[in-house]
């Protein structure tokens, strides 16, 4: 059988979209690029995502994978190697402890980095589409939230130290990636003349990522049409393949379901349940001549029954 066309929907200015990107370079794999608009609608990507409305999605065939760390995980386990979880110097696997310190990072760290935007400077249709994704106020570039910044960015510091990677490993883990991911996007908020000001070994750091996960080369990638990649679904069409099970007897497998991201962008993803586990959620959702078989990481989203189930 051939191998699945593998296809990236993002936007360049995504930090959570370069991560991918920046994972698929690393592992040096061949993908084609959808570039999306920043902000909503995106009408193209609903039968691949059924209502899904955060960026990135990675779409492999009629299979979409939602959140980076789901993202990731397919990638590790497709191509294994090079690693993003390489051994740490006492031989162990870093997953664990990397996956854990990447929460802190991508959640306290990156959501201390979004305070400081001036949102007298965004337009005005990307502030509404921000404003509703969050369902609060965005950014605010308030001076008094800069000690907050300034005392994470202090403990990311010192978490790197003098090594070259964070988990003193031979090569880059996902925390490398991660913090790398937080820092660019801060060079994008507050300008690289303050991340070379306040961090400057962060800034060495995000460099070198840079360098090793081949940044540059998304920029080769096949570049496609939301059209095309529709097509890459219809014509790809494969099944869920999986144990099809439920640890929740609340939702049974073949009922609608409604999947969606308890922080922020909660708006529901329907479809019909084909998987609930401890490490993925995953349905299948049916439009006209699409069936997209979606999977989202069950850290962070929640499946609830379908409030207008399908007759």
């Amino acid at each position: 059988m051939a191998q699945s066309d593998i296809v990236l929907h993002w936007y360049p200015l995504s930090p959570f979209a370069q991560k991918v990107a920046w994972v698929l370079n690393y592992k040096n794999i061949d993908y084609k690029v959808v570039q999306i608009s920043p902000i909503e609608p995106r009408p193209l990507r609903r039968p691949l995502d059924g209502g899904y409305r955060k960026t990135p999605i990675l779409q492999i065939g009629n299979h979409v994978y939602c959140d980076t760390k789901r993202i990731i995980d397919e990638l590790e386990k497709r191509f294994p190697e090079p690693s993003i979880y390489p051994k740490t110097n006492k031989g162990e696997s870093s997953e664990v402890l990397g996956k854990s310190i990447a929460v802190w990072i991508e959640s306290s760290l990156f959501g201390s980095v979004s305070r400081q935007f001036d949102t007298s400077l965004l337009p005005e249709k990307f502030l509404k589409d921000r404003t509703e994704f969050i369902g609060g106020s965005f950014g605010g570039g308030s001076p008094y939230m800069r000690v907050d910044l300034l005392a994470q960015l202090k403990q990311a510091q010192q978490l790197l130290g003098d090594q070259l990677y964070i988990l003193n490993t031979s090569t880059l883990s996902l925390v490398d990636l991660s913090l790398a991911k937080v820092i660019f996007f801060l060079g994008n908020v507050a300008g690289p003349d303050y991340v070379e000001e306040h961090v400057p070994t962060l800034a060495r750091h995000m460099r070198r990522i840079f360098a090793e996960a081949k940044m540059d080369r998304t920029n080769k990638m096949p570049k496609i049409k939301a059209e095309q990649a529709l097509d890459i679904a219809r014509n790809q069409n494969q099944p869920f393949s999986g144990q099809g099970r439920s640890i929740l007897s609340e939702l049974k497998i073949g009922k609608e379901v409604a999947v969606s991201p308890l922080d922020t962008g909660k708006v529901p993803s329907i479809g019909i349940l084909r998987n609930l586990t401890e490490d993925e959620i995953v349905i299948e959702h049916k439009t006209e001549n699409i069936t997209s078989i979606i999977h989202f990481p069950a850290f962070g989203f929640i499946a609830t029954p379908s409030p207008t189930p399908s007759l």
